[in-house]
């Protein structure tokens, strides 16, 4: 927008007037108000880039600094404006484009957000998609385009890297820590607990839905807040029961929804892949597979603009039946030397549901958190012959160990025996710690 373009829309809004405007007229002067936001952001930008010469040749402070002390705003929006300059430095068609209004400083936000962790090979790659990425910033809302090059990002850096979607959320789980202080001033208990999106997720699933029942039960007598602080405190303690309205105790069990397309989960991530939680934040293809060993299914058939023509009904991957099946022949988790009780195992595809393994006992085996994490995420290889024989493979595909996985044999005195601990392999430590949370 040039300087006329300016002056002509700022007389628009000088002499617009909302507090008598009806509808349409209050879209018309939202969308100048927009061209004008838009002008000052790019505005914002070539102060970044001026600012950020002066600061090469000691005459000046960084820009975020700069824009922070003289534009009334605060670090955080100081911090985006500057990062607006980097991006649009590399696509410099948006720069332009924000100029005239055309798109908003948040979908450029969306684009330094989305590169923000590229190096240098992958983000030339997203440039390359900068002549699309303009089209779809001027006719989608910000928050679906942030959505969309997003998820461009991690189609690029999942296809130079197989594992990159899982290593970001590995480290997340890594990172995930629980600090606990008191306020000395108030007296209170405080406690932060930082978490990855998938383990957050089912708190606050099972939270939410410790919440619903307690308002249903209170009508309204308590605070929401103190309602919310009872809620979680219900379900971090060991009581997993909730009491209905008619005095019944019935057990919950956190639900975490997964959105993820059939191509995705047979083949990978492709261009137009769809894989996150039923909240929008993506998770690895690995993730959603592992999760689906346990899980109940709902098929979804979409029409080409997304519209849902069909559901299906849910497959339940073990039943109750198999379940105490599978308890009959294994006390444990499969992996040699764990000693997980088989209540608190998934029951594991061998051959992978997603691949067309069936849910039948001569498919199935128990593992653990941490031991189907391994196979899901950490890349190591589990099959099983005749007799229930496991192989695990290395994830370089070398056989780490061979042996049958049923450990209630009769004996002689009928008592159950199980494998003694000499004679399994050492697990090798440093591969698994590079692999589990």
């Amino acid at each position: 927008m040039d300087d006329n373009g300016v002056r002509n829309t700022l007389d628009v809004l000088l002499a617009g007037d909302p507090d008598v405007m009806d509808r349409d007229q209050l879209a018309g002067f939202v969308s100048q108000l927009g061209r004008v936001r838009g002008w000052c952001a790019a505005a914002e930008v070539r102060v970044s880039r001026r600012t950020r010469q002066l600061t090469a040749e000691g005459h000046s402070e960084p820009a975020a600094a700069l824009l922070a002390d003289n534009g009334r705003c605060s670090s955080k929006d100081a911090h985006n404006a500057s990062e607006r300059e980097t991006i649009c430095g590399v696509m410099p068609s948006f720069e332009d484009a924000l100029a005239t209004g055309a798109v908003s400083a948040g979908h450029v936000d969306a684009l330094a957000a989305a590169t923000r962790n590229l190096d240098d090979q992958l983000l030339a790659e997203f440039i390359a998609c900068e002549a699309d990425l303009l089209a779809d910033a001027g006719s989608q809302r910000v928050e679906v385009f942030e959505r969309g090059c997003r998820d461009l990002a991690r189609h690029i850096a999942a296809q130079a890297q197989a594992n990159s979607d899982v290593d970001e959320l590995d480290q997340q789980r890594k990172n995930s820590t629980v600090r606990k202080w008191t306020d000395k001033l108030t007296g209170m208990h405080k406690t932060l607990l930082s978490l990855d999106p998938v383990r957050d997720t089912e708190l606050w699933t099972a939270v939410n839905a410790k919440l619903a029942s307690l308002r249903q039960a209170d009508n309204n007598a308590t605070s929401f807040d103190q309602l919310q602080v009872e809620a979680f405190l219900a379900t971090v303690t060991p009581n997993t029961t909730a009491t209905t309205t008619t005095g019944d105790a019935v057990s919950r069990v956190p639900q975490v929804g997964v959105l993820i397309d059939y191509q995705t989960i047979c083949d990978g991530l492709h261009a137009n892949s769809i894989c996150e939680l039923d909240n929008g934040i993506p998770i690895p293809v690995s993730t959603a597979r592992r999760l689906c060993c346990d899980a109940n299914v709902f098929p979804v058939v979409l029409a080409g603009n997304g519209e849902v023509l069909d559901v299906g009904q849910s497959v339940r991957t073990a039943t109750p039946a198999q379940r105490k099946a599978l308890r009959a022949m294994h006390r444990t988790c499969a992996h040699p030397g764990c000693r997980t009780v088989v209540d608190d195992c998934r029951m594991h595809h061998i051959e992978f549901f997603r691949n067309g393994g069936k849910t039948a006992v001569n498919n199935m085996l128990p593992l653990c958190e941490k031991h189907h994490h391994l196979v899901h995420e950490g890349g190591w290889q589990l099959t099983m012959s005749a007799g229930r024989v496991a192989t695990w493979r290395r994830p370089d595909g070398t056989i780490w160990h061979t042996k049958p996985t049923i450990d209630r044999r009769p004996s002689r005195s009928n008592q159950a025996t199980r494998p003694t601990q000499s004679t399994e392999p050492a697990e090798p430590t440093e591969s698994l710690q590079t692999t589990l949370c």
